[in-house]
């Protein structure tokens, strides 16, 4: 096969002959009102802004959310700073003195100290140590 078969047959005497089709002309004239050009611009914008506003808000309920929780911990913080306080007070030298007068403790009046080299095995009949007091 030879390139001059492939090929195609042209002739360049013909040219094409233009002409105006009137559907054209028609659909031209009707796209020329630039209202309904505005018109599709505004509601592009109209739609992109609201998108924009429901992302943004979809985005914002994660926030309230975490403001609540944080003041849900700052109330905690405070409760547990109250029952500290208050624990330090109980635990006070002068409340325990008061509460064990309460319960009737009385306070020593003598000061007795235990020889832990004295002390002996179990008594058998009361469990409890034989301590020697020295005076």
């Amino acid at each position: 096969m030879a390139i001059s078969t492939l090929t195609p047959n042209i002739e360049w005497s013909q040219r094409p002959k233009l002409r105006l089709l009137s559907a054209v002309a028609s659909a031209n004239d009707r796209s020329t009102n630039p209202r309904k050009f505005v018109a599709m611009l505004a509601g592009i914008f109209l739609v992109g802004l609201l998108s924009l506003l429901l992302i943004n808000t979809l985005l914002t309920q994660d926030a309230f959310v975490l403001q609540r929780l944080k003041h849900q911990a700052n109330v905690t913080l405070d409760q547990r700073d109250a029952i500290i306080q208050q624990l330090a007070f109980k635990s006070s030298p002068d409340q325990l003195a008061t509460m064990a007068t309460k319960i009737g403790m009385v306070p020593g009046n003598s000061l007795q100290f235990i020889d832990l080299s004295k002390v002996s095995t179990l008594d058998t009949k009361n469990l409890r140590p034989q301590i020697k007091v020295a005076p």
